[in-house]
Order: C-alpha cells, then structure tokens, then sequence
C-alpha cells in the first residue's frame, strides 16, 4: 500500500520551468526636439539596468539603439535689396554609440554636408524684410548592435551606452548687391533611446496538492485496493 501511495503523491507534485522576456529601456532627450538636448559636442550617458539574476538563467540579450538629430532656426533679410540664406549641418566626427557590451554603431560619418537647405535653389528670392525659416532633421534611425557580450548583463551592475559626436550647423548669407545684416538663430538638438531585450529560463518551481487532497486520495486508494482484495 505504501508504494501505491507514494507513487499517487509523486504524481501529484509537478516541476516546471519557462522561458522568460523582459525589456529595459534608457532614453535621453526629447525626440524631434532642437532644444532639448542643445549641441555643441554630443555627449550623452544611457544606463540600463542589469539582468536580475534571481529571476533565472540569462540566455540571451537584444539591443536595439535609435537616434535623432534636429536643427531649426531662421534668418531674416534686414537690409534694402534681396538676399538668400542657406543652411548646412555638419558632422564633425562620428556620430555613433559606443559600449563595453557589444560592437559600436556609427548612425552617420563625418560629413560637410550631413543635412542642408536653401532659400531658393537659385538666384536671390529672399526679399527686404522676409524671413527663412528651416527645419533640418536626420529622422529617427535605429540599429540592432553586434557582438553582444552576454557576460556584462551578468554582472548586478549597470551597462553604459555612450552616444557621442560633434555636430555643427551653419548658416550663411548672401546679397544681391552691396552689404547689410541678416538676423540669425539657429538650435541643434539630440534625442537618444536603447532597449535592452533579456531572455531567460526562470528558476524551477515544484507545486504540492495540499495534504488533505493526498490524504483523500491516498484514502480512495486503499479503499479501491481493500475492495479488490475481497472480491478476491
């Protein structure tokens, strides 16, 4: 009989293990925002949170990185004959994310004519008193970073994510005839988002039926086995 019961208990206990997903996500700045972050020299820190490992196993690890770069301003025609305007941003170094935990990614190169615009394709359109007004903008660009090294998010601590870069924009201005003031304002902006993907198995849980519920059927068992043995 006790060999009956045991194995009913045994059968009644289950150990089970599941894959788990969770997401860590660092931002900094305001997307499409040319204030914000102002620029000069981009240097911006993202930490993200570390694997709990109390949650179970790390398996695997999935970064995504997005950036955007905004530029607005004006310039306006203070003089008496026409004029025009027009507008460059610059990369002065690379632009890019760096990390101890995977490959860097370069979102653009240094480039003299990263993002441009004009008053007018040609000639001068920019009358006495008018008013260009411009919006340069890289849109939002994003990357899965190679290389990942699964060991850093093993670690309790935080990752770091350096986006970094030299970005400059430039305005300038021409007249028809003869010299004057143009009234210039320009601001240049950075927005930066990483999401960190962990998957994982979670640590092996064991379930019981509460005793009462084993003490029935355990019951039921011998009742079955009892009858049996009389019809015998």
């Amino acid at each position: 009989m006790k060999n009956v019961a045991l194995g009913a208990a045994l059968l009644l206990a289950s150990s089970s293990a599941f894959a788990g997903l969770i997401s860590e996500t660092g931002t900094f700045g305001t997307q499409g925002s040319s204030t914000d972050v102002p620029l000069g020299t981009l240097n911006s820190i993202i930490s993200i949170n570390g694997f709990d490992n109390s949650l179970g196993t790390l398996t695997g690890v999935d970064i995504t990185v997005f950036a955007q770069i905004d530029a607005e301003g004006s310039s306006t025609n203070t003089t008496s004959v026409n004029g025009r305007a027009s507008v460059v941003m610059q990369m002065q170094e690379a632009w890019q994310v760096t990390t101890a935990a995977a490959n860097d990614y370069v979102f653009a190169g240094p480039s003299f004519n990263y993002l441009s615009d004009e008053s007018s394709a040609s000639g001068f359109g920019m009358a006495p008193g008018s008013t260009f007004n411009f919006a340069l903008s890289s849109g939002e660009l994003s990357a899965s970073l190679t290389g990942v090294n699964i060991a850093a998010f093993n670690t309790g601590s935080a990752v770091d994510f350096n986006f970094l870069g030299l970005p400059s924009t430039f305005l300038s201005n021409g007249l028809e005839s003869g010299t004057g003031d143009f009234v210039n304002n320009v601001a240049t902006g950075s927005w930066g988002k990483v999401v960190v993907n962990y998957t994982y198995t979670a640590n092996p849980t064991t379930s019981v039926s509460e005793p009462g519920s084993l003490a029935i059927l355990a019951l039921g068992l011998v009742g079955f086995a009892a009858s049996r043995k009389k019809k015998a």
